[in-house]
Order: structure tokens, then C-alpha cells, then sequence
């Protein structure tokens, strides 16, 4: 028979919801103030129900009791957290094996002193609370720093899946000699049991810890590797329209001649007939953008072409010099992603009236300033200061914008995005340097 006491019910409860607590502290919330503290009252009392239900049922029923509570535990993150289902299952799996290991390290080092006789067993509340107290706040601080606070994970389906099984491993293996002693992992030394259980649920927390950074790895590499396929696509778009508008500007000049010659026409009826059909050809290469910047210019020339022939009013006011120490990769990232945004937004509109899209570059005490607005109708969702995308995709949502601000922060410039009366703005502030 077992001599060493098992952990009080209403402490694995106390530690669940305090597991719980530290990651909806720190991740995106839907609720805040009195209502979220509301819902973290109104979970603790449930949980330490649960748990105290569950002691009364059989020893073989511990495990699927252990498992419901789990259970439990995703539904309050979930429920608290403006997470997506598998964002939550992740963060379960973490405040879980925290739990079991905050629970079982703080009863292991309780034990010891109260075989030693140093400590009643009513100091064991006021113990837990404070050697519980300090452990949670020390993972709070290090999951802070380690995962973007307020913000979603994106975890996928195998990585859900994969925090799963290691939260479930380590609570079986730490767990199993409390419940079956006859198995190939069971001990019967009664003093190692804890330390068992310490030690495995502490193995499994660092593994789960270990795999966030892994996670995050691997997201980078896979939004670089968007980014840069962007950017690439950007400067690519940049150097087939610098070709097209040299081609243009040749068939521009044959066209000014062939008026010339089309004037000396002496039938009145036919000369005018030609001519209104030759100017109508030249409007398109007169689409041209004199900014004073020679990339600048292909880019805004390129956009207001296909703009007039998709009846769409781009209007532009640029100073180009302004941009006359900036790579060219990164006037093109900045002013190709946003007006493609632009323009695919606005090409959804019905009336071709509604169709705006408006560009200013100018200077303001000291500072260069990127505007660029258009209209759209549609209801827009923001998230994370990001409008969210209606497209099926959703995997390389936002890289256009990440890009954006990639090449705006290497001149320690900031973006926002603004939305007010139906205008989108994007606003891009960049300090000007002496030999700006």
C-alpha cells in the first residue's frame, strides 16, 4: 500500500486553472475587465468541482477523469481567448503539463518537510499558493518573451496534433505507477514516485517549450521565403514595364509623325476621321509619370495604364526625388504592392465613379511621406492591424503588407493602416536624412 499522501484534489485544480490563467493572460483576448475576471472566477469554481467529483469515483476512473478535466481546461481557453481551435488545443496542452508539473514538483518538496516534521499540515494552502505562485509567474514571464503577447499562434493541424500526444505522453508516464503498479514502467518505491513524476511532467513542459521555438523557426522561414518570392515578383513587374514603356515611348514619337502626315490630308472629312482615331491610341502613352525618379515613374506609369483601361481614376501627386536614396527594391516592394492592393480592391466596386485610387509623395517637417488611398464599399475586418483577406487562401495572407514594412523599417520609417468614410490609407513615414 501507498503511504505517501496524494495531492489534494482542490490543489490539481487550483494548478489547472492557474495553467490555464498564465496563457489566456497572454495570448489574444475576447473579453477584458470585469467580464474576463467573471469567467476566471466562474472556471476556478468549476474546475475545483470537476475535481472533486472526480474523487469519489474509482481509481481506475482516475485517468478518464484526469482527461475530462484536460477537456475542461481547452474549453476555458477557448472560450476566453480569441484563438482558433487548434490555437487553443496547443495552449491547453502546455497549461497542462505545466499543471501537472507545478502540482507535483510544489507536493514533492511539501512531503519532504512534513515527513521531516518541520511543517504542519496547515501550512500546506499558504505553501502551495506561494511555491505556486512563484513557478506560474516565472513561466509568465518566459512564455511572454517567448510568444508574440496579444497575438495568435497559427498553429497547424500536425503541430496541434503533435503538443497533443506529448502533453499525454508525459501525463501517462509520470502517472501510470499512481494507478497500476503491475506494468513495465511502474515502480514500487513509494519515495520515487513524485520524483518520477516531477521529473517527467518537467521533461514533457521543456519539450512542448522546445517546440514553440521550432514552430517559430520554421513559420520565418516560410513568410522569408514569401516575402522574398514578393519582393522578386515586385522588381520583376518593375523591369518588364521599364521594357514596355521604352516600346511605348518609341510608338508614341511614330505616332506624332504620322499626324504630321495625316494633316496634310487635303479631304477635310477623312484627315479629321484619321486623326481622332490616332489621338484616341495616343491617350494611353500619354499615361506616362513624370515624378523625378526614374523607377518611380515605370511604376506609377505601369498602374495608371492598366488603371485607364479598367476604368479606374488614379490620380497622382509625387515628388520623386524625395526617393532618390532608396534601392530600387524597395520602391518597388512599397509603392507595387500597395497599388496592387489598391487596385485589386477598387476593380470590385460596380461604379466605375467609385473606382479611386489617390497617391501623394511629399515631404513634412523632415519626414517623407508615402500616402496612398483608395475607395472601397465592402465591410472590412481588421486584425491585428491587417485588413483580413477574403480570399479562400488564407496561408500568404498579409506577407504583401510584412514586406511593406520589411523595406519601411530598414530606413526606420512606420506604416499604418487607416480606414474612415469608406478610404482606405496607407500612411508611410520615413525620417529624412541631410542628404535627402
Amino acid at each position: 500500500m501507498m503511504t505517501i499522501p496524494d495531492i489534494p484534489r482542490l490543489y490539481t485544480a487550483f494548478n489547472e486553472w492557474a495553467g490555464c490563467v498564465v496563457y489566456i493572460l497572454i495570448m489574444k483576448k475576447r473579453f477584458s475587465g470585469i467580464k474576463l475576471v467573471f469567467l476566471l472566477i466562474t472556471t476556478l469554481i468549476l474546475q475545483c468541482s470537476l475535481q472533486y467529483a472526480n474523487g469519489y469515483l474509482p481509481l481506475a476512473m482516475w485517468i478518464p477523469g484526469m482527461v475530462t478535466a484536460m477537456l475542461f481546461m481547452y474549453l476555458y481557453i477557448f472560450v476566453c481567448c480569441d484563438l482558433s481551435s487548434l490555437d487553443a488545443g496547443a495552449c491547453c496542452a502546455r497549461a497542462f503539463v505545466l499543471a501537472e508539473f507545478a502540482a507535483s514538483f510544489e507536493w514533492q518538496v511539501y512531503v519532504f518537510f512534513a515527513e521531516q516534521g518541520i511543517w504542519a499540515e496547515w501550512v500546506s494552502v499558504i505553501f502551495m499558493l506561494i511555491f505556486n505562485g512563484i513557478i506560474y509567474s516565472v513561466v509568465y514571464i518566459l512564455e511572454s518573451r517567448h510568444m508574440s503577447k496579444g497575438k495568435k499562434l497559427g498553429v497547424t493541424s500536425w503541430e496541434f496534433f503533435s503538443s497533443v500526444l506529448i502533453a499525454l505522453a508525459a501525463f501517462l508516464m509520470s502517472n501510470i505507477s499512481f494507478v497500476y503498479t503491475d506494468t513495465p514502467f511502474s515502480t514500487g518505491v513509494e519515495a520515487g514516485i513524485l520524483y518520477i513524476r516531477t521529473l517527467v511532467d518537467f521533461a514533457g513542459f521543456v519539450m512542448l517549450y522546445a517546440q514553440q521555438d521550432k514552430w517559430q523557426e520554421l513559420h520565418m522561414r516560410q513568410e522569408l521565403k514569401a516575402i522574398n518570392r514578393i519582393l522578386m515578383q515586385q522588381y520583376e513587374q518593375y523591369q518588364l514595364s521599364r521594357d514596355n514603356i521604352e516600346l511605348l515611348n518609341r510608338k508614341y514619337h511614330d505616332l506624332k509623325h504620322q499626324i504630321n502626315v495625316i494633316r496634310t490630308e487635303s479631304d477635310p472629312e477623312k484627315k479629321e476621321a484619321y486623326l481622332e482615331e490616332m489621338e484616341t491610341g495616343i491617350k494611353m502613352y500619354e499615361a506616362q509619370n513624370k515624378t523625378g525618379n526614374s523607377v518611380l515613374d515605370t511604376i506609377l506609369t505601369s498602374k495608371n495604364m492598366y488603371c485607364m483601361q479598367h476604368d479606374i481614376n488614379f490620380t497622382c501627386v509625387a515628388d520623386g526625388t524625395l526617393l532618390s536614396s532608396m534601392d530600387v527594391m524597395d520602391i518597388c516592394t512599397i509603392f507595387g504592392n500597395v497599388l496592387d492592393n489598391a487596385v485589386e480592391c477598387v476593380e470590385q466596386l460596380e461604379d466605375p465613379n467609385l473606382r479611386l485610387i489617390r497617391t501623394a509623395v511629399f515631404a513634412q517637417n523632415s519626414f517623407l511621406m508615402i500616402r496612398i488611398e483608395n475607395y472601397y464599399e465592402t465591410e472590412l475586418t481588421m486584425d491585428d492591424g491587417l485588413p483580413v483577406t477574403t480570399k479562400d487562401d488564407k496561408r500568404f495572407h498579409g506577407y504583401g503588407i510584412k514586406s511593406i514594412r520589411i523595406a519601411v523599417e530598414k530606413y526606420e520609417g512606420t506604416m499604418t493602416i487607416h480606414t474612415e468614410n469608406h478610404w482606405f490609407t496607407v500612411r508611410i513615414l520615413i525620417p529624412m536624412s541631410e542628404k535627402r
